[in-house]
């Protein structure tokens, strides 16, 4: 009787434990396979309007496929490093180019294609590709930002392209704070309708209550953008 006592008492621990490791591997899988795409950045607004406009458009922390590409962006030399290595998986220009399929390719050139979905701030070009895909400049940012496409595209399939234009959206914020935040104020104060792709990604994660507030807020309040107009060599 104390030996079965023993055996049962030892068969639950073991069926526990492998519970509990089948568990923490399910998660390690699920949350792989969920991508970056599936994890809605939370956005902490604090109701003071200019620091709102930088929380919404200038990230202070690294995007969440940094770790995987050893990126940094915690300082300008560090930013200018991240910014070489996202450039070398650029279609067409990177000197290791991402090979995408017929799909990801009209993808990247449906992402690519939008209007300010870029960085013509430094460069002056509308989109980032053309509608065959290939580059519109040789900008530095731009490139980086190519190359962060076709990666997401390539190996994070699931997100959306509202989703990977974020993340762009995100890196054009960092790279040229002053004149995103101040077209976000700008814009803020009128109709969600109106706004440029570009601003519409960056406010896609808002709830309605939150923009609503943002709107009233950018009509009642003025706005003084910081003084760095752009991050990153050219």
């Amino acid at each position: 009787m104390k030996y079965h006592l023993l055996f049962q008492k030892s068969a639950l621990v073991l069926i526990i434990a492998l519970l509990l490791t089948n568990q923490a591997i399910a998660l390690r899988i699920g949350g792989h396979l969920m991508g970056p795409g599936h994890k809605k950045e939370k956005m902490e607004l604090s109701n003071d309007f200019s620091k709102d406009i930088a929380t919404l458009v200038t990230p202070v922390s690294a995007p969440l496929y940094a770790s995987e590409l050893g990126l940094d962006f915690s300082t300008t030399e560090n930013i200018d490093a991240s910014i070489k290595k996202l450039g070398l998986m650029a279609p067409m220009q990177g000197q290791n180019p991402l090979p995408l399929d017929d799909e990801e390719l009209k993808r990247y050139i449906a992402i690519g294609t939008e209007p300010t979905v870029t960085c013509e701030f430094c460069c002056g070009v509308d989109t980032l590709v053309r509608k065959d895909g290939s580059p519109t400049c040789s900008c530095a940012h731009s490139i980086a930002m190519r190359g962060t496409a076709a990666y997401l595209i390539d190996n994070y399939p699931e997100m959306s392209n509202a989703e990977i234009s974020y993340e762009l959206m995100r890196q054009k914020g960092m790279y040229f704070p002053s004149q995103m935040q101040k077209r976000m104020a700008s814009e803020l104060a009128g109709e969600a309708s109106d706004f440029t792709p570009d601003i519409r990604y960056l406010a896609q994660n808002l709830t309605e209550s939150e923009l609503t507030t943002l709107q009233k807020k950018a009509k009642e309040e003025g706005f003084v953008p910081p003084d760095t107009s752009m991050v990153g060599g050219c």
